[in-house]
This record gives structure tokens, C-alpha cells and sequence, in this order.
């Protein structure tokens, strides 16, 4: 038989495996019609009533002789069937396993946890999963998704399917009405009902509970972090009548703020003041407190009063900064969930290592920024002027560039308003401008410099607008010995990379466009910043390549 097999195989054909020349046989032995009728003649003896001899027997010993009665018949149709070789090449490996291998080769699969014997040995004998006593797998749920050379004609028995039924996830809830249904709700308030703890609670039930006993029910039902436990502990007694947290007070709140809301409007009712629309700086400033007596990371600042106020300071402006798409220091519920500030403020609870938390609350992206600021910061009154906002960078920004920081850049928390008040920079402001400064690819930093770049605010980067700033940097590079570029090829150089929708001028949404990420960065860098410009200007193309080609390189 082995060499009728290899005339029919190419001689460079692979050498098939084991598994796959078995299930090639496998396939050809249940396909045979006295398998066929076998398989028949066991189904019937499945559905026979028991002899008054085998109800006598033990459940073992009648498996036992029922299985014998099998074998001795398989035996039998074995050695008077003739078995045709099938190429070592067909079927293909993988595709007649499991039930997968019922479906589609019209047979019966067998068992994964028995080993098959040899088909080509006369006295081989196969264990049928649907045979009586067997249940290694389960069978088809239907007749009718099983292979219809098998199945056609056969009256499978009832057969309860004992194989797990998963629930299908909910939708949405019954009373939202409609209410975030665009967005999955991290804690559906069912679950959390059920996970309140009833250990907590005083007999009576307007007894009060203290704040140690309290933190299972700010971290585990509402899922906020551990540190907002005292001030959120404070809001809820604040809401009651009696100015106590008790479990009346509790289930009382609950139902208001926390049981149909999800995890971003929970966060944002705990923070923001009572019947407030938005979030301003000040509602952060508990929150932020209680982080620094809480976290390990930060707890070397326990010394230093002031340098906890700057950090406090530097984690709200930037959190201001990512999620106040309007620049005037409000954060609505809206703004809150496309941010990613709460699952910050989750992260932060659960990272040991606060710089690992680089959204808003890295110490060693704070001890950059202040640091900056007071360098620049020479008569150490807190502000900065023009001159010194002129020094930063090594003198890399143009001095038109700085007149339009200090006239229009944004300014959300009010700074600078009244006589004289856009003469200099506060702490906050620095934050803004620094941020915007070392990354211009986000969408804060472009709102950020179209604004200061568009000098007739008609929401349109013109031409003349360009021309004006470029030809200060033009100016610069000649007084150093750089080559020049003339303004015509930087311009048409840039218009061909960013595509702008209007012809001769771009507008804010030019800039948004998938492929401007990193164009946008070079162009105001070509228009301002004469350092960053430069090293545009003078890098390697081909390196530059490799960079963006090689996932591992973040220089």
C-alpha cells in the first residue's frame, strides 16, 4: 500500500504528519456505508428500552456490557471493509478536528481525550462521543448544523445540553431613558448596589459613620481614588439636613448622584460645587491636597509647604490645559470625559511611582516647568515680562513673536485682565506657553499659536501673516552667517505638506488633518523659533526615515 500511495505524490511534496495521514483515513473509514449503518445500529441501542437483566445491573456494569457488545460489533464491519489509501496531502492539517471535523467530513469526531488507534489494523475500534457512556464532547445542539450525508434521515434523541449559557451583556439600563448611550458605563449602578458593604453601617440608621469606615464606599461603590475619601466624605454630609453621614443620608445621596451616573458624572458631581455646571481650578485644590498627604511619591514635600503649593498649582493647570478646549478655566461634564482626567486620577491612586503617572502629576514634569519659570524669572516678583520670555530657549524665540504672546495668547484663569495686566506672564500662563512650546503637534498647541499668529483675527493664516513673522527669522539667520531661504519656497514647501482646503491661506482645521501631526510643529517652528528651525533645516533626511521606521528608536 505504501508505494501505490507514493506514485500518486509528487516527489518534492512535503512529508505529511502523522496527525494529518489519520485523519485522512479517518475520513475515508466514516464515510464507508457499513460505518454507516454501525453508527445507526448504536444510535438504536441508545434509544432501546432496558431489559429486564440490564435493570438489574449497576449503571457501570450495564456501560460496561453495552460498550462490549459495540466493540464486537465494530470488529466485525472492520475486517470485512476495504479501506482505500488516500494521499498523505489531503485532507490539510487543522481542518477536521473537533466538531469543525464532524461538519465537514460527515462523520462523527472523535473523542480529544482518547488516543486513535490505527484504522489500517483489522482489529481497531473507535469510541463514538454520541455512543452510550461517552461524554467526552458535546454533540451538534441541532440536527440540522451537522453534516447532511450523516444526518439526513436520523432521529437524534433529546439530549440536554449541559454546556454553560452566557448571559449577553446589557445594553443599556431600562432608566437611563436614552442618557449615555453612545458610551459604556463603567460602573452600571446594579452592580455596585450589590457590592455596597453592610458591615459598616451603625444599627441605627441615622447613627453617623465615621470617615475610616467610609472609604469602602468611596473607592469600592462609587470607584473613586482613596484620597478623595475625606473630601468627598464631607460633600456628602454637606448635602444632608442634619450635616452627618449616616446610611439615610447615604442611600440618599446615592440615588441622586451616583446610582444612574456613570464613572465620569460621578467624578464630576464630587468635585465640581453642589448644583454647579462646571469645574473651576479651586474645586480641584481638596483633591489635590489630599493626594499630597497621601501618595508615598510625594511624601519628601511634607517639609517644604511651599514647593506642595507649586506642585498643586502645576497639576491643575495642566489638567485645565488638556481638558478646557475653550480656554476659559471651566470644565464641563462634557470636556471631563473626553479628557482622560479621571482614569489620571485612578492611575495616580494605584502607581506607586508618581512619574510614572506622566498625565498631570509627574514631580519631575513639575520640577521642569517651575524650574524654567524661575530661571527666567530674574527679579523674582513671580511674573515674567517680555524681556524675560525673550531669554527662553537660549533666545530662540523672535521678539514679534513674544508681542503676540503677551497680546493674544490664551489666558484661562483670568490673568492679565485690567490696566497693564497683559505686561507680564504668571506661573499659570508659563504652564501654557511652556506646553504649547515644547510640543506643537496636539491640538491645545495649535489653537495656542493660530491665535497668536493670526494678527487680524479673521481666522485665516494669510500669506502677509507668514511673511511678516518669517521675515523677522530671515532677518536673524542673516545677522548669524545661516543661509537663507527664501519666504516663496518655505511657503510653497509647506502647502504642499499641510493641503490647506483654501488656496493662498490656511485656516485652524488645516492644521487638524491626519497628516499634518508633524508638519504642523515645522511650520511654526520655520515662522518663530529660530533654534528648532535650524535644526529642521540642517537634519538628515535618511536618518530621519529610519527614525520613523524604527518603532524602538524615541530619540
Amino acid at each position: 500500500m505504501t508505494s501505490k500511495v507514493a506514485k500518486n505524490v509528487p516527489t518534492d511534496a512535503p512529508s505529511p504528519s502523522p496527525s494529518s495521514r489519520v485523519d485522512g483515513l479517518l475520513a475515508t473509514y466514516l464515510s464507508s456505508d457499513s460505518v454507516y449503518e454501525e453508527v445507526l445500529s448504536l444510535i438504536d441501542g441508545a434509544q432501546a428500552p432496558l431489559s429486564e437483566e440490564e435493570v438489574a445491573l449497576s449503571p457501570d456494569s450495564m456501560r460496561k456490557r453495552r460498550k462490549k457488545a459495540a466493540a464486537e460489533s465494530s470488529t466485525t464491519t472492520i475486517a470485512s471493509t476495504t479501506i482505500s489509501p488516500l494521499s498523505p496531502l489531503s485532507p490539510p492539517r487543522g481542518k477536521t478536528r473537533g466538531l469543525d471535523k464532524f461538519h465537514r467530513t460527515g462523520g462523527l469526531p472523535l473523542s480529544p481525550r482518547r488516543s486513535s488507534p490505527s484504522p489500517t489494523s483489522p482489529s481497531a475500534t473507535f469510541n463514538f462521543p454520541n455512543a452510550p457512556g461517552s461524554d467526552d464532547i458535546y454533540p451538534p445542539t441541532s440536527p440540522m448544523d451537522s453534516s447532511p450525508n450523516m444526518m439526513r434521515g436520523i432521529e437524534m434523541p433529546e439530549v440536554e445540553d449541559e454546556r454553560p449559557k452566557e448571559s449577553l451583556p446589557r445594553f443599556y439600563l431600562k432608566d437611563e431613558h436614552g442618557k449615555h448611550r453612545r458610551r459604556s458605563l463603567t460602573y452600571p449602578p446594579e452592580e455596585h448596589k450589590d457590592e455596597e458593604p453592610k458591615d459598616i453601617w451603625p444599627s441605627s440608621p441615622a447613627a453617623p459613620i465615621s470617615k475610616e469606615d467610609f472609604l469602602s464606599v468611596t473607592k469600592d461603590v462609587c470607584g473613586f481614588p482613596s484620597f478623595f475619601n475625606s473630601s468627598f466624605y464631607d460633600r456628602v454630609a454637606a448635602a444632608s439636613e442634619g450635616g452627618v453621614v449616616s446610611k439615610n443620608t447615604w442611600e440618599h445621596y446615592y440615588a441622586k448622584y451616583i446610582q444612574k451616573e456613570d464613572r465620569n458624572t460621578r467624578f464630576f458631581h464630587a468635585v465640581a460645587k453642589p448644583g454647579a455646571q462646571y469645574i473651576t481650578r479651586d474645586d480641584f485644590v481638596p483633591f489635590i491636597s489630599a493626594l499630597l498627604a497621601f501618595h508615598a511619591g510625594l511624601e519628601f514635600l511634607s517639609e517644604h509647604k511651599e514647593f506642595q503649593e507649586k506642585y498643586a498649582v502645576t497639576v491643575i493647570t495642566r489638567i485645565f490645559y488638556a481638558a478646557d478646549k475653550t480656554h476659559d478655566g471651566r470644565l464641563t461634564a462634557r470636556m471631563l470625559r473626553k479628557s482622560g482626567v479621571v482614569e489620571a486620577f485612578t492611575k495616580v491612586d494605584l502607581e506607586e511611582d508618581i512619574n510614572k503617572v506622566t498625565e498631570f502629576f509627574s514631580y519631575e514634569h513639575f520640577y521642569v516647568l517651575y524650574c524654567r519659570f524661575w530661571e527666567l524669572d530674574g527679579d523674582r516678583d513671580y511674573k515674567i515680562s517680555r524681556d524675560d520670555l525673550l531669554k527662553y530657549g537660549d533666545h530662540s524665540l523672535s521678539h514679534m513673536i513674544v508681542d503676540r504672546i503677551f497680546e493674544s495668547a490664551p489666558r484661562p484663569f483670568g490673568n492679565g485682565k485690567g490696566k497693564g495686566g497683559r505686561d507680564y506672564m504668571g506661573y499659570e500662563d508659563f504652564i501654557y506657553f511652556m506646553l504649547s512650546e515644547e510640543d506643537k503637534q496636539n491640538e491645545i498647541s495649535v489653537k495656542y499659536w493660530f491665535e497668536c499668529l493670526d494678527v487680524d483675527g479673521d481666522g485665516y493664516l494669510s500669506t502677509m501673516d507668514m511673511k511678516g513673522f518669517y521675515g523677522v527669522q530671515s532677518h536673524r539667520m542673516q545677522c548669524l552667517g545661516h543661509e537663507v531661504v527664501p519666504f516663496e519656497d518655505v511657503l510653497c514647501q509647506f502647502f504642499d505638506m499641510i493641503k490647506p482646503t483654501e488656496q493662498g491661506r490656511l485656516a485652524e482645521g488645516d492644521f487638524m488633518q491626519g497628516h499634518c501631526n508633524k508638519v504642523s510643529g515645522s511650520l511654526f517652528d520655520a515662522l518663530f523659533n529660530l533654534n528648532k528651525y535650524l535644526q529642521f533645516e540642517s537634519r538628515d533626511p535618511f536618518l530621519e526615515r529610519n527614525k520613523r521606521e524604527d518603532e524602538f528608536d524615541t530619540d
